[in-house]
């Protein structure tokens, strides 16, 4: 039986989906988030963050909108573009949501 030796595969290289590479930097925003909480409660011992987790609704709701508008353009959004338009909006404004619900709370948590 011939040895197995890494690089000598004849499969070739399939880059990831949009979707998937959308989907890896939504974790790398949540990741961020996280550690913003860490570092806060740790240089601010006692500190909490209360009021800021309409925050989150930040990275998925711009993730999704970016795959919307990618599928949108290559006319093969699920549903159709009507639907497409729909979730859009939904989208928009569950950041707008997570923005104006969150910052305030953010930025009272910094001042005092």
């Amino acid at each position: 039986m011939a040895e197995h030796t890494p690089g000598t595969d004849n499969q070739e290289y399939k880059p990831a989906t949009f979707e998937k590479r959308v989907a890896a930097w939504m974790g790398i925003a949540y990741m961020l988030l996280f550690l913003g909480i860490f570092l806060f409660s740790l240089y601010k011992p006692g500190g909490s963050l209360q009021g800021t987790f309409p925050l989150f609704l930040l990275p998925a709701c711009i993730c999704v909108s970016v795959v919307i508008v990618h599928r949108l353009r290559e006319h093969n959004a699920p549903g159709g573009p009507v639907i497409g338009v729909l979730v859009l909006l939904i989208c928009i404004a569950g950041a707008v949501f997570g923005l104006l619900m969150g910052l305030p709370a953010l930025f009272a948590a910094f001042a005092g």
